[in-house]
């Protein structure tokens, strides 16, 4: 048997087991999965138990929190943002000002939208 009959036999084989089996890929966005537990989405905060400590913004490894607490204002740039969870593991307060939501679809062609700006 030479090479090329191995590979059509290889092949054969292999179309043959996938058409009688169930996709490999789901249908997105028609088919979506829930996210795991634990799943580092985009950062969120809450205006009602942050108190301004500036923990998230010096903890931040690529500087993409700002607070500017004479105004009482949190910002994040998404785009700079690499999810690492830091700035929610080093919040002190109970529940988390800053953490992680399950949001992950953040695709945009203008990069203004990413800047995110709260105020308490």
């Amino acid at each position: 048997m030479d090479f090329t009959e191995v590979m059509n036999t290889n092949l054969l084989a292999e179309v043959v087991k996938r058409v009688f089996s169930r996709p490999s890929t789901r249908k997105y966005p028609k088919e979506r999965r829930d996210v795991p537990k634990g799943f580092r989405g985009r950062i969120d905060w809450n205006k009602k138990t942050c108190i301004f400590c500036m923990s998230c913004a010096i903890n931040c490894p690529v500087n993409a929190i700002t607070i500017d607490k004479e105004n009482k204002t949190w910002s994040i740039d998404i785009g700079r943002c690499i999810f690492c969870g830091r700035c929610h593991d080093v919040c002190p307060t109970k529940p988390k000002s800053v953490y992680n939501s399950d949001m992950f679809e953040l695709s945009d062609y203008d990069k203004e939208k990413f800047k995110l700006k709260f105020q308490k």
